[in-house]
């Protein structure tokens, strides 16, 4: 991946994704930094690590067209797959921004919707975050659109507002968080572990991040699993274990085994999730687990891309099969994974379930 890196400052970040490409972090290579500010230390950074440059404002070109022409022939002549924007002070032109739709990215310094639109950036946003009184911030990456931090959040990490917080000690300690996360998440979109399926809206499946998400998802999860729970007749007391009645609590049991979860997202509302976790007994095996659909979103074929996006990210992980469990009555279920690639390895009765359970497979390829 060739990534182009937009700043307009010091270019932390820039250095930060930098340091990425050139570690393994991002199986990539900055391919071209772009400044509306000649002085800028992005620059320096950029000519340090023998990265061509190229200084594009109203000062170089007066006509705004002429300077989104600019810029766009730049990318497109160095063969930009991805725009990360990293501390880049003005809006991207509209042929740039088509040009790239859904493949450009920013940094926000909190947590998105919150605290964001024109006028929040730099110093403006920790002052604003500490005067509301939150207990908590952080940063966001978000797909960029015409509006300003409007954008599918991408990626999230909480940072805690401590007592006696300055807005110049909080900066720091999100912009240490920042320069992790940031390349992270590049990485994370070029492994196709973050996916844009475009639509009316979009479908953004991502990496469930911070709070917010996992109780969103917990609500999925009940809702989704509460017809097949009225179809066979689970209840709390004979099946509390049942995702009809999950919590966040077994969400943290599975992510603590290395589980990692993902959303689909339309217009920033979680529509559906699903989970993978490896095999603590098979190796080269991951589980299936809580591929979520509630009721208004089903025959949508919002189930096959969770599906298809959970085998992608086991596959990345290093995952030779996929494999899930099922009530073993459920035959429409079961035809709707058979019809998906999965064959049946054999059926199992628990103690603390009211079901036989059907095991089904799905290889790699």
């Amino acid at each position: 991946m060739r990534i182009g890196v937009l700043a307009s400052g010091g270019g932390t970040n820039l250095q930060a994704i930098i340091d990425a490409c050139a570690g393994g972090g991002i199986q990539g290579q900055v391919a071209l930094v772009v400044s509306n500010n000649s002085a800028a230390g992005a620059f320096d950074r950029a000519r340090k690590a023998g990265i061509p440059t190229l200084h594009a404002s109203t000062a170089t070109h007066p006509d705004p067209a002429d300077l989104d022409g600019a810029i766009l022939d730049a990318l497109t002549e160095s063969g930009v797959d991805l725009i990360a924007l990293a501390g880049y002070m003005k809006k991207l032109g509209p042929m740039t921004l088509a040009a790239y739709k859904n493949k450009t990215v920013n940094i926000h310094p909190a947590l998105l919707p919150d605290f964001g639109g024109r006028g929040m950036y730099g110093m403006a946003v920790h002052r604003a975050v500490i005067a509301s009184g939150v207990e908590v911030t952080g940063p966001t990456v978000h797909l960029v659109t015409d509006e300003y931090d409007d954008g599918p959040i991408l990626a999230q990490e909480e940072v805690p507002v401590l007592p006696g917080d300055t807005p110049e000690s909080l900066q720091q300690r999100v912009l240490e968080v920042e320069h992790r996360v940031y390349p992270a998440t590049i990485d994370a979109f070029d492994r196709g572990l973050i996916a844009i399926h475009e639509g009316s809206p979009d479908t953004v499946i991502r990496p469930l991040c911070i709070t917010k998400d996992y109780d969103a998802a917990v609500s999925v999860i009940r809702s989704a699993f509460r017809t097949p729970a009225q179809r066979f007749n689970i209840t709390r007391e004979n099946c509390p274990t049942h995702p009809s009645f999950t919590d966040r609590n077994r969400l943290s049991e599975i992510r603590s085994k290395g589980g990692v979860f993902f959303g689909a997202y339309r217009q920033s509302r979680m529509i559906g999730c699903v989970a993978v976790e490896p095999s603590r007994d098979e190796a080269g095996t991951w589980y299936l687990e809580k591929l979520a659909v509630p009721p208004d979103y089903r025959l949508t074929g919002l189930g096959s891309l969770l599906l298809d996006h959970a085998c992608r990210a086991a596959g990345s992980y290093g995952g030779e099969r996929i494999s899930i469990g099922l009530i073993d009555a459920d035959e429409v279920l079961k035809g709707w994974y058979r019809r998906r690639g999965f064959s049946e390895t054999g059926t199992r009765t628990f103690s603390h379930l009211p079901f036989t359970v059907c095991f089904m497979n799905r290889e790699m390829t």
